[in-house]
C-alpha cells in the first residue's frame, strides 16, 4: 500500500483490520488490513477521548494521527462528541488537542453484521460529511471523495495514486449501498415497526413505565455498553497531586452505582432499573433535548459486548408496543 507508507512519512496512522481493530501502520505491516470490514470494535471516541490521560497541556507533536476505515456510525458520534466538547460553553484542550491533530478516513460499510441498525435511527452505512477523506469499494480500487481542504491537500499532493472515477465505477458504488441498506432492512425485518420512529416521543411516554423492571432484570451492571458506546462522555476527574492540581481523567459510566451518588450517600438512581433506564432515556430523550440529535448511531456494539445480550432495539419495541 504504497498511498499509506508515503502518508506514513508524516503521519501515524491506524487503520481497520479483519479482526474489527485498528493497527497501527508499519512498513512491514501484515495484510490484514480490511477498509471494508464492518465498524471496528473499538470506537473512534478512544482517539479523541481517551480512557485514562492527565489533565494538562499536551506537548506538540510532529506528526498527525489518521484514522483509516472509520464507519458512518463513528463519525456521527464524533458529531455528538464534538458539540460536548467544543462547542459548549467552554472548550475542553485536549479533545480541542485531539481533533486538531487527527485526519479521518472514512469506508463505506458493504457488509454490515446482524447487531447493525445505522439506517433505523436516521443513519446510512456510508458518509456523506464529517471525513476528510472517504473511500467506496468499487472493482478494481475505490473511490475516494474529500470532505475537507485537509482531504483536498492530501489529494492534491498524491496525484500519482488516482485517476478520474469512471461513470461504470459510481454506478457501481451507488448498486454496492443500496445493497447494503437492504441488507439492513433484512438484518433488522423484525424490528421494522420502529424505523426512524419518534423515539424521543417513546421515551418519554414511557419515562414511568413498569417494563423497566422487567427489561432491566438481566442486567449485571458490568457498564460494557458505557464503555463501548461511541458517543458515551461522562467522565470523573481525580487528583494526583495536590500541590500542583494535576488530575487524571477517566470514563464514567451512568450504570454504576456510584454514578451521581452526592455527599452524605444520597443516590437520585439508587435502583438498577433507575439507571438502566437513564442510559436509554440518555440516547433517546435527553441528547436530542439538549442537541437536537439522537445520541444511538446504531453500531450495535452494547449488544456484541452484553454478556446479557440485551438488545437496544428489542427493548426500544418493547416500550413502543401499547
Amino acid at each position: 500500500m504504497n498511498f499509506l507508507k508515503t502518508l506514513s512519512v508524516d503521519s501515524e496512522i491506524y487503520y481497520l483490520t479483519e479482526e474489527q481493530r485498528y493497527a497501527k501502520f508499519k512498513d512491514d505491516y501484515s495484510n490484514s488490513l480490511d477498509i471494508d470490514n464492518v465498524r471496528s470494535i473499538t470506537p473512534l471516541k478512544f482517539f479523541f477521548f481517551q480512557h485514562f490521560e492527565s489533565i494538562e497541556p499536551e506537548k506538540p507533536t510532529k506528526k498527525s494521527n489518521i484514522i483509516f476505515g472509520v464507519k458512518n456510525c463513528d463519525i456521527r458520534a464524533k458529531k455528538i462528541l464534538d458539540s460536548i466538547f467544543l462547542e459548549g460553553v467552554c472548550t475542553d484542550p485536549r479533545y480541542k488537542f485531539h481533533n486538531e491533530n487527527t485526519l479521518i478516513f472514512a469506508s463505506d460499510c458493504p457488509e454490515p453484521k446482524n447487531s447493525c441498525w445505522c439506517s433505523f435511527v436516521g443513519g446510512k452505512p456510508y458518509s456523506e460529511e464529517g471525513f476528510d477523506l472517504n473511500f467506496s469499494p468499487v472493482e478494481g480500487g475505490y473511490i475516494v471523495e474529500s470532505g475537507s481542504e485537509k482531504g483536498e491537500k492530501i489529494l492534491a499532493q498524491a496525484q500519482a495514486f488516482f485517476s478520474d472515477a469512471t461513470h461504470e465505477q459510481i454506478l457501481e458504488r451507488e448498486k454496492t449501498r443500496k445493497r447494503s441498506i437492504e441488507k439492513l432492512n433484512q438484518i433488522n425485518k423484525d424490528f421494522e415497526s420502529i424505523k426512524n420512529i419518534d423515539f424521543q416521543k417513546v421515551y418519554k411516554e414511557n419515562f414511568h413505565s413498569e417494563k423497566w423492571k422487567v427489561l432491566s432484570e438481566k442486567c449485571v451492571q458490568c457498564t460494557g455498553c458505557n464503555i463501548i458506546c461511541p458517543s458515551c462522555y461522562c467522565f470523573y476527574l481525580r487528583d494526583v497531586s495536590k500541590e500542583n492540581f494535576q488530575k487524571i481523567r477517566f470514563w464514567d459510566a451512568c450504570h454504576f452505582t456510584s454514578y451521581a451518588r452526592v455527599a452524605g450517600g444520597a443516590n437520585p438512581r439508587p435502583k438498577v432499573f433507575e439507571r438502566f433506564r437513564n442510559r436509554y432515556e440518555c440516547k433517546f430523550n435527553y441528547r436530542m433535548t439538549n442537541f437536537g440529535v439522537y445520541a444511538c448511531t446504531g453500531c450495535g456494539r452494547c449488544y456484541d459486548v452484553s454478556p446479557c445480550r440485551i438488545d437496544i432495539r428489542k427493548v426500544t419495541l418493547e416500550l413502543f408496543k401499547k
